[in-house]
């Protein structure tokens, strides 16, 4: 406990390496915010929670280094700075591991019934609709 102490005394740890810590914690709790959003949205009721465990447990950590040192501003701004580019991180990764949820459209002439047994087989969601119209 004595060594944190002195190093929270030391100026290099608390203009420095603090703010930089407390900006990558939010970057992380910012990132799995998004993801959590996503699984909330797909149904994935068992990830969710768990994600949503690491990031605010993630979020509490860097808050507590923030009351304890209210006067100090860069605290603040690295605090902003992780949530802006926790928004960026957090679109990139989900872009990137395709969580998000695709809309696609088929016009199919035949009978469509084999195709939606197949997709609801492998387990995706699905609208149909039946229509007609002229053929040229």
């Amino acid at each position: 406990m004595t060594l944190f102490i002195a190093l929270m005394e030391n100026p290099f740890f608390s203009l420095i390496i603090l703010p930089l810590l407390i900006l990558i914690a939010r970057v992380f709790d910012v990132t799995l915010g998004t993801l959590r959003i996503v699984f909330i949205s797909q149904g994935r009721r068992k990830l969710a929670p768990i994600v949503g465990f690491f990031e605010i447990f993630i979020w509490l950590l860097a808050m507590g280094q923030i009351f304890s040192n209210l006067t100090n501003f860069i605290y603040y701004f690295a605090y902003a700075g992780g949530f802006a580019i926790g928004n960026y991180v957090g679109l990139i990764v989900e872009d990137k591991i395709s969580l998000g949820l695709l809309s696609l459209q088929l016009i199919i002439r035949d009978n469509p019934d084999n195709l939606i047994g197949l997709l609801k087989e492998n387990g995706y969601s699905l609208t149909t609709m039946s229509a007609e119209g002229q053929e040229v």
